[in-house]
């Protein structure tokens, strides 16, 4: 549902589900602009990261695909270069178990659940490394 206020002046588009946004109808997470639409899931605590990725990943494929599972996904481009994605808590393991075996140039942390480029070598968030998580699967 596209924003209904006019008059009001566009700010931009959802970074979830692409709608028009106005000053009146907008709402911020993780410094991105969501619609009101969204309001179940405002809250940065109801989302749970699934992806750190560099700038180069095909970040639309890869949401476009979350989206055509029923999943719900957002993209925070951070100052480092780095994108993070992120799902709703409660889409979390699905998100995981869909993107896993997206493509070679990605691992990821069983423990963590989260998806990281290969340049990285070891899961930012807990810093177990990809040999550590082979031997022990």
């Amino acid at each position: 549902m596209e924003c209904e206020h006019l008059d009001g002046n566009i700010m931009g588009k959802c970074a979830i589900c692409g709608d028009l946004v106005c000053g009146e109808c907008f709402e911020e997470i993780f410094n991105t602009m969501i619609c009101s639409n969204h309001e179940d899931i405002m809250d940065e605590g109801e989302w749970e990261l699934v992806g750190l990725y560099t700038s180069d990943h095909p970040m639309e494929e890869t949401r476009y695909f979350l989206n055509e599972q029923g999943l719900t996904s957002i993209m925070v481009e951070t100052d480092d270069d780095t994108i993070e994605l992120y799902v709703p808590v409660v889409e979390k393991s699905d998100a995981f178990a869909v993107l896993g075996g997206e493509g070679d140039e990605l691992l990821e942390c069983k423990g963590c659940q989260v998806q990281y480029s290969r340049e990285a070598s070891a899961c930012p968030i807990c810093g177990v490394n990809e040999t550590a998580q082979t031997e022990s699967d």
